[in-house]
């Protein structure tokens, strides 16, 4: 019965862990990880924030001191690109060179993300650039978005978001928003 008590426990440990293992080796770069570890020295820093926004021919350009930023709120659109997620499972080509990693859909993947490309210089990221469509319900509503982050030193220094939203029996909406971290 003792040996019998051993051996079940030995299947479930050994048993599981290949699913485990297969996913870690396909884990691709944490968009998730890096913001979290921005928004930490971002406010470590005491930095502050020029951010211009555009809606149609609507500009507005503000200033936000470092106690007045909510990093969270502002980064968090970049979540949008995070590629480790259970469902993107084996549905993404990457491709690699010297100083970049490109991430696309393979061709039948189901994804909103098209697009991200991180880019290094000596180890450190540079610029991160992605590209989100959503057109799940496409009959109701379709957005897109282009997104960029750039980094000097492995912090980011702005950030831009470019893109289109289109809702039914509404005109398409065009926006911009620029960040720029001092």
């Amino acid at each position: 019965m003792k040996y019998l008590f051993y051996s079940t426990i030995l299947l479930c440990v050994y048993g599981c862990t290949g699913p485990q293992e297969r996913f870690k080796s396909e884990k691709y770069f944490s968009i998730d990880s890096l913001i979290f570890a921005q928004i930490s020295l971002l406010k470590s820093n005491q930095n502050a924030l020029t951010k211009t926004v555009q809606i149609g021919e609507n500009i507005e350009t503000r200033s936000f001191s470092a106690d007045a930023i909510d990093w969270e709120s502002e980064l968090k659109i970049f979540s949008l690109l995070e590629l480790n997620k259970s469902k993107f499972v084996g549905s993404i080509n990457a491709e690699t060179d010297l100083k970049s990693t490109s991430y696309r859909p393979k061709k039948d993947a189901l994804m909103s993300i098209k697009f991200l490309k991180i880019t290094k210089d000596k180890g450190q990221v540079k610029t991160i650039d992605g590209y989100f469509l959503d057109d799940d319900a496409e009959v109701i509503y379709t957005s897109q978005r282009n997104l960029k982050m750039n980094f000097n030193n492995g912090l980011l220094t702005s950030f831009e978001i470019v893109g289109t939203q289109k809702v039914l029996l509404t005109n398409t909406t065009q926006f911009m928003i620029k960040g720029c971290i001092i």
